[in-house]
């Protein structure tokens, strides 16, 4: 467990905008920084990340929180995970609580953190196994290098190799208190019909899998040559699990990231000799899909850091029309796509190996070209008739139709006009009928105009009373929608940001002149509500009122006590401040001018405007209490009540009136001190 001091000290070193930058490009924008979302298909930069508060927010999927949560919901890690990797990255020591876990501490470690740590173990297992054991050295190190991979190169990825004993691992694991369950999980060791259990990888060399994060989520095991049997596949690969989700990871990510930016272009490949060889090359900004099907999420992955893609295929891969998808599936997620096709006979793995770095580069730069041509080029082979081309240049019209921008539309439109010696207009025409086609299923299909499956904040959702499940406040929160709870939120936007800021109280001595009393604005606001019993209509609301009055008493300054609200444990609380505080210039809302009128300001244009604002906010408050109160006696007042109690409501009710007028004086005659 690791100690407070330790956790302190990391969030002490830790800035937000070095930890998201790691995973996403930013952009300046004022004193914040922005960049596309990689929690929701986003084309637009969504994503806020200030330096300031120490916390990021996405204005459409509402995903919000500080560099730990960002770790925790971007590489679906744990807590404990995710300050061990700030740790590393900040280089600051992990010092850990010297009491022993509990048993039923021991007990709530969750699934994922056995099944990392299960993973971890074997991978140093198997690097041990290559590295220091007689038959790894013979047979697996052997051959790594036959294949022209460099102890540099085996080192960087990890690789490694599997005894080819029964359980050899299984037994190894099991003994130094790994459970059998993880085991399984992670499908390191399988288990026989009879219950006998054995090692999944056994006599295969081993390429360990990792996330974004360096973690180690799978692995894949190659049979080697001598043992290969046409009956057993040539790679054996983890299953899916908690921890592994092939269609959501791109082998060699991990270690290509800091290339692929610098380049700002990355090359894809399929297999893992295929990464390993070309980056041994030099050309260091190569993933792999690892022989599936190109997915959304692995994409996702690539446009977090780059929108250029250059796609390789093998000279003879027959397969090249069925994998034609993937270029679709990157145009439509508003990537630039080039492809290379290698020499007949070669794959990225023997081509690196058989050229010189310089001519590898020199390869793939002159020999990338765009999708039309490529496309092209491996359609019309066997189209020989003007039937089959039609169809050729439909489907590469479709293509066309997935680019975003209609000026690179409109040029590879022209491209492929010059290319099949067609009229451009024509294939202006069949594209505009399709992009028109897709609007008007889009439009019947959609149901609406907002993201769908907005994902969920990451960890635990912790309830609070009242509150069946973590309300959140929408970027697009309209005031007007609710004019009682835009004015509670108001109160709760006001005693966050500038609740231990002081204003001066006006009252009337003794003597008629009025005495300015210096208060802060939590007391001045808590004090209104005691005194008028006064409670949040919306629980959430009420919710923070009730935890601020905990976390203001023990804090020092408006820093401090924002950034406990920042971190808070309950994810709605947390959900309701952030966007709250990532709001540099909050309004309130116009109609409080059309119907009050009162001039409503932002209280980030002058602080001493607070004052004004404070107590304007409350007597609103006031106000729109008191007008329910009278909607509701006039409601009463249409019923068939006794004659006495019809006239207690009419006293009530002009009772009421002479406040809200009263109220309403005193709104438009606040002073700014």
């Amino acid at each position: 467990m690791i100690s407070k001091k330790t956790i302190d000290e990391i969030m002490l070193a830790t800035k937000i905008e070095e930890v998201v930058g790691d995973f996403i490009p930013l952009k300046r924008a004022g004193k914040d920084w922005v960049g596309l979302c990689p929690f929701h298909d986003d084309k637009d930069p969504s994503l806020h990340v200030s330096p300031r508060l120490g916390i990021f927010k996405c204005f459409v999927c509402d995903s919000a929180g500080n560099a730990v949560h960002f770790l925790m919901e971007h590489e679906k890690i744990s807590y404990p995970d995710a300050l061990r990797y700030l740790a590393n990255k900040y280089h600051i020591d992990i010092e850990e609580d010297k009491k022993e876990l509990s048993p039923e501490e021991q007990a709530i470690q969750t699934e994922r953190e056995g099944l990392l740590g299960v993973n971890a173990y074997a991978e140093k297992f198997f690097i041990e196994q290559m590295n220091e054991t007689e038959d790894g050295r013979n047979i697996g190190l052997s051959y790594f290098k036959e294949r022209g991979f460099q102890e540099a190169t085996i080192k960087k990825f990890k690789l490694g190799y599997c005894p080819d004993g029964w359980d050899t691992f299984t037994k190894a694991a099991l003994d130094n208190g790994y459970k059998l369950e993880y085991l399984l999980t992670t499908g390191l060791t399988k288990q026989s019909e009879k219950g006998k259990t054995y090692d999944f990888y056994r006599g295969r060399v081993i390429f360990p899998i990792h996330n974004a994060a360096g973690k180690t989520v799978g692995f894949g095991g190659r049979i080697l040559a001598k043992n290969k049997s046409d009956k057993v596949a040539k790679y054996f690969n983890s299953p899916e699990n908690p921890i592994y989700h092939k269609s959501d990871i791109l082998y060699g990510f991990f270690f290509a990231r800091k290339a692929i930016r610098t380049k700002d272009n990355v090359y894809l490949v399929e297999g893992y000799t295929d990464v390993i060889s070309m980056a041994e090359s030099g050309v260091e900004n190569v993933v792999a899909s690892s022989g599936t099907a190109l997915t959304s999420g692995q994409i996702r992955l690539i446009a977090s850091q780059t929108k250029n893609i250059t796609v390789l295929y093998d000279g003879d891969n027959a397969g090249i029309k069925a994998s034609l998808r993937g270029i679709n599936l990157l145009l439509e997620a508003g990537l630039n796509v080039k492809t290379v096709l290698l020499p007949d006979g070669e794959d990225p793995d023997s081509f690196a190996k058989s050229h010189r770095d310089s001519e590898l580069v020199d390869y793939l730069e002159k020999n990338a070209t765009d999708f039309i041509r490529f496309k092209a080029h491996i359609l019309l082979q066997g189209a020989d008739d003007p039937i089959k081309k039609g169809a050729v240049i439909d489907e590469i019209i479709e293509t066309i139709a997935l680019v975003k921008d209609e000026v690179t539309q409109t040029f590879y439109v022209r491209e492929c006009a010059e290319m099949f010696n067609v009229p451009e207009e024509l294939l202006m025409t069949k594209l505009r009928k399709i992009v028109w086609k897709k609007l008007n299923t889009g439009k019947s299909s959609a149901g609406g105009n907002g993201p769908a499956n907005a994902p969920e904040a990451a960890g635990p959702q912790q309830q609070i009373p009242e509150i069946t499940r973590p309300q959140k406040i929408p970027s697009s929160f309209k005031p007007e929608a609710n004019t009682i709870e835009a004015i509670e939120l108001n109160v709760v936007k006001l005693i966050l940001k500038y609740g231990m800021y002081e204003i001066h109280i006006e009252s009337i001595g003794q003597d008629g002149n009025s005495i300015f009393t210096p208060t802060r604005i939590d007391q001045y606001i808590f004090n209104e509500f005691l005194s008028e019993e006064i409670r949040f209509h919306n629980p959430l609301y009420q919710a923070f009122y009730d935890e601020y009055a905990k976390i203001a008493e023990r804090s020092q300054t408006q820093e401090e006590l924002i950034h406990s609200f920042v971190e808070h444990e309950n994810k709605a609380i947390q959900n309701l401040t952030i966007p709250i505080l990532m709001d540099t210039n909050p309004e309130y809302s116009k109609i409080w001018e059309q119907r009050y009128d009162v001039l409503t300001r932002s209280t980030d244009n002058n602080i001493e405007r607070l004052n004004a604002e404070v107590e304007t906010v409350i007597n609103i408050f006031k106000l729109r209490l008191v007008e329910e109160q009278k909607t509701r006696l006039h409601k009463e007042l249409e019923e068939n009540h006794p004659v006495e109690i019809q006239r207690a409501i009419v006293q009530r009710y002009i009772e009421l009136d002479q406040l809200r007028k009263q109220i309403a004086d005193l709104v438009r005659t606040v002073i700014t001190k």
